[in-house]
């Protein structure tokens, strides 16, 4: 038998016992002189067991070679993921997140000192100030008269509270002279309910809310656009010293409506709320919380993996985008505690003020112009808890995002990831955009999934609840796994040809998919598209709503067929940007890509 040195070393250990077990040796000796024989013995059965130990371990495999970062990834964020911790806490202990509210305040300490306990180099960053300060506690309301009713509202962000049960009448808001004028006497303790539809002129509106105020009005109750849903939003450019003196509040449409209705018969209605809002006195001091995980090779190139940390506070805060912060949260720390260095620095930054026009990013990418050029790719998840299903990216990035995602578009078949190829990447209403528009390559993931983003969409059922677990933790994974691979690409990802496109628009103002209003010189008015008009279809593809029109007028030729109802009546109306900048841009790109395409490079 021929024996290996891999043999030998899995045998010495093993060569006590076998010695013990298998062999005698038996020495003669003679007193005057060297011994005369040395005897070994062996038995048959010994000798077999050796050479059966042998083979047993020639037909051991060498060892498994070590998992790679990847798999090592996968099977932490299989077996210990956190991602729904940190959103409870964030939720359901911390709660609503409003940009200059102490609820984000406590986010913001929470989450950097979360960073740092996985080891990254964290730490706060501040980007700006409001001269306000706002905090939401409890409300309730309900008509009292003439018979109880629950009432569902919220009111805006800087906006006064009633600091107490307040009951009053409800009236009728004026809608001329004559009418405020008869109201003049019945307004103090009063709640005025402004009637639906548009809100009339701007000045008319001043002078109301002066009288209101004059009169001693308690506030304004107007109705959501939604029969079901109330949103919250809200304006934080307030004066300490002339701050917001009437309630206002935002009643479930359908239940405005039912209020409306009763005062239009003459109805004698009273109402109650109890709402306890606060303001404080600024300059609020307002934070980025950023962390970083130092690169190896390559510590000052970048790829930022990020979430708005801020949110809207009629609800939780969870679904926008408690969501989006917890799956970061979670990359971060499934790449730290896998003791993973990657080449380029990642690094996790947690906005605020985002909900108030991208502030946060902004001033981010405002006040760090030097590194903009070495950031490969900003990764923002901000879309709520379905999963995380793929990226947007022009032909000049797909190569190397292919070669840095497969780990991802392997990861799980029954939540499939795609690479969609488009002609530019696209800003939009969260916080990549800020980059984008600097010439940095920005992804907004797309995703799918069971959930109905526009039911939690900074409304009264954005919830802990509304996150759905099974995505949640998958889409942790797919951030540490794009942002691990995006960092180890040997080169910055290909900004060529990356500028958003000016869009092809229309012209035109849509409530749902009907018409509203028609700019006179648009594309819209050309084409001969009226108010009342509902849109069916775009070049032959369903509408079903203003997402998809948006992205089907995009795409394809500069053509495009729009199908309308208007009535019983089925109108095709053509529309067409040939000759348009955008259009003209198109074609060059396309060209330039063409050619390469051609060339092979």
């Amino acid at each position: 038998m021929r024996l290996s040195s891999r043999f030998f070393a899995r045998l010495f250990p093993l060569v006590p016992a076998l010695l013990a077990a298998s062999c005698i040796v038996i020495v003669e000796p003679d007193p005057k002189g060297p011994p005369k024989k040395i005897t070994t013995t062996q038995s048959d059965s010994t000798a077999s067991a050796i050479a059966g130990a042998a083979a047993a371990i020639e037909a051991v495999p060498a060892s498994a070679p070590a998992p790679t970062p990847a798999a090592r990834l996968v099977e932490l964020g299989r077996s210990d993921n956190r991602v729904q911790d940190h959103l409870h806490q964030l939720a359901v202990r911390i709660g609503p997140r409003l940009t200059a509210s102490h609820g984000l305040m406590e986010a913001e300490r929470w989450c950097r000192d979360q960073l740092a306990s996985w080891g990254l180099d964290a730490r706060l960053e501040r980007w700006g100030e409001f001269p306000v300060g706002f905090d939401r506690g409890a409300r309730s309301g309900a008509m009292v008269a003439p018979e109880e009713v629950e009432l569902v509202f919220t009111t805006p962000a800087w906006t006064p509270g009633t600091q107490g049960p307040v009951r009053g009448p409800a009236l009728l808001y004026p809608a001329d002279e004559a009418a405020l004028e008869g109201l003049r006497p019945k307004l103090a303790g009063a709640w005025i309910v402004r009637p639906a539809g548009p809100r009339g002129e701007r000045e008319w509106g001043q002078k109301v809310e002066q009288a209101l105020i004059e009169g001693g009005a308690v506030g304004v109750v107007s109705g959501s656009r939604s029969e079901e849903l109330v949103h919250t939003g809200g304006n934080h450019e307030v004066d300490w010293n002339a701050l917001p003196k009437l309630v206002s509040v935002v009643l479930r449409g359908d239940q405005h409506t039912d209020l409306a209705e009763r005062l239009g018969k003459g109805e004698a209605v009273e109402l109650e709320f109890e709402i306890e809002n606060h303001f404080f006195q600024g300059p609020v001091q307002l934070h980025n919380v950023v962390a970083d995980l130092r690169g190896s090779e390559l510590p000052d190139e970048y790829v930022i993996v990020c979430g708005h940390l801020d949110s809207w506070d009629g609800a939780q805060g969870a679904v926008d985008n408690g969501t989006g912060v917890s799956t970061a949260l979670e990359a971060a720390r499934l790449l730290a505690r896998s003791g993973i260095q990657p080449k380029r620095t990642i690094r996790f930054i947690l906005w605020s003020g985002e909900e108030q026009g991208l502030l946060g990013s902004r001033a981010y990418v405002e006040q760090n112009p030097a590194i903009l050029p070495r950031i490969s790719a900003v990764l923002n998840h901000d879309e709520g808890t379905n999963f995380l299903a793929g990226m947007r990216a022009t032909p000049e990035m797909l190569p190397a995002l292919r070669e840095a995602l497969q780990p991802v578009l392997a990861l799980d078949p029954r939540m499939p990831f795609e690479l969609v190829e488009v002609e530019a990447l696209t800003g939009g209403g969260s916080d990549h955009a800020s980059f984008v528009r600097a010439g940095v390559p920005g992804f907004f993931w797309m995703q799918a999934g069971r959930s109905n983003y526009d039911r939690h969409h900074h409304t009264q059922y954005d919830t802990f609840d509304a996150a759905i677990p099974a995505y949640q933790r998958h889409s942790s994974l797919v951030v540490a796994l794009s942002a691990l691979g995006i960092a180890n690409l040997p080169e910055l990802l290909d900004r060529r040809n990356m500028q958003p496109l000016e869009p092809r628009r229309l012209g035109v103002e849509f409530d749902g998919l009907t018409v509203r209003g028609v700019t006179e010189d648009g594309k819209g008015a050309a084409a001969g598209i009226q108010v009342g008009d509902v849109l069916v279809s775009v070049d032959g593809t369903e509408v079903t709503d203003r997402r998809g029109l948006s992205r089907t007028l995009q795409q394809g030729g500069p053509r495009k067929l729009l199908v309308f109802k208007r009535g019983e009546e089925t109108l095709e109306l053509p529309v067409d940007w040939t000759g348009d900048a955008g259009e003209v841009e198109r074609e060059r790109r396309a060209a330039e890509r063409a050619a390469a395409k051609a060339s092979g490079s």
